[in-house]
């Protein structure tokens, strides 16, 4: 049987350095890609507008506020037209490989209601293929009307009710640092978003948290995830590993902080004598 119509949808936002290259590594497999920008302020929407007009019938664009991650995808994936939709980042390229691959799964009457891809990560032109980036995958082809995104602010997870989920074989080429200032810049930002994630569920950074976990991060992936075998490029990963979760905890840190140092928590009956003023 043929492969069923299938929707690409790329979340974006100030990607000019990737977003062409994304889109041209799909938008003749896909039935529709659809690039979904979350607030651009660089050349993205020029060189997205430019691409709608390259390919009228295939490629075509959306935007939307940027709430979280999560959100946004939830949303994003919502716009396309077909029930089959891969979610490809802008910094990450489809190998024809995987491709195939796909078509080959999605042809068959057996097919499950979700996918988990693995990468290869590159990180400033180097190959990493240790540590803990190297991981079991994540879902990134799905049925919409029988999975959907979770709320998390960062790391967002495809919830998949059945569980039938499989993992594909091929990889996808992730080009996850190409410019160290873009690089630093996305790490505050997913720093701030984990920090409001453990936040709402009532997380408290201690001690432990800013030392001993990031700790226990590198050397997780430096080594016992075999990170030493990547050479200088596998020690900067692993650094930047213990990196982000002390940032991460920092931030969260900082949020406590700010909680109490409110009015609300230092005087409780600000609030209820201002109520009883407006009485």
């Amino acid at each position: 049987m043929p492969r069923p119509e299938l929707s690409v949808v790329i979340p974006c936002k100030n990607e000019d350095h990737h977003l062409e290259d994304c889109v041209l590594s799909v938008v003749d497999w896909a039935d529709e890609v659809v690039i979904a920008d979350s607030g651009s302020t660089d050349r993205t929407l020029e060189i997205a507008a430019r691409l709608c007009e390259r390919f009228p019938t295939r490629c075509r664009l959306v935007q939307r506020e940027f709430i979280n991650f999560g959100s946004f995808k939830s949303w994003a994936s919502q716009q396309c037209r077909h029930d089959w939709v891969f979610v490809l980042d802008a910094d990450e390229r489809m190998s024809k490989s995987l491709s195939h691959e796909i078509d080959t799964v999605l042809s068959s009457s057996s097919a499950a209601d979700a996918y988990l891809v693995r990468f290869r990560h590159y990180f400033l032109g180097h190959r990493i293929r240790f540590g803990k980036w190297n991981g079991r995958g994540v879902i990134r082809l799905f049925r919409q009307s029988r999975c959907y995104y979770d709320s998390r602010e960062v790391h967002e997870k495809v919830i998949v009710p059945s569980g039938r989920v499989r993992k594909l074989h091929s990889r996808l080429d992730h080009f996850t640092c190409t410019s160290l200032d873009r690089w630093f810049q996305k790490k505050y930002a997913y720093a701030r978003y984990g920090a409001n994630e453990l936040a709402k569920r009532g997380r408290r950074a201690r001690a432990y948290d800013l030392f001993l976990r990031p700790l226990i991060q590198f050397i997780a992936g430096y080594i016992f995830r075999l990170g030493f075998l990547d050479g200088i490029p596998g020690l900067i990963v692993a650094f930047d590993g213990a990196f982000s979760t002390y940032l991460k905890y920092v931030k969260l840190w900082e949020i406590q902080q700010n909680q109490k140092s409110s009015p609300i928590q230092q005087n409780p009956q600000i609030l209820p004598d201002s109520k009883k003023q407006a009485a």
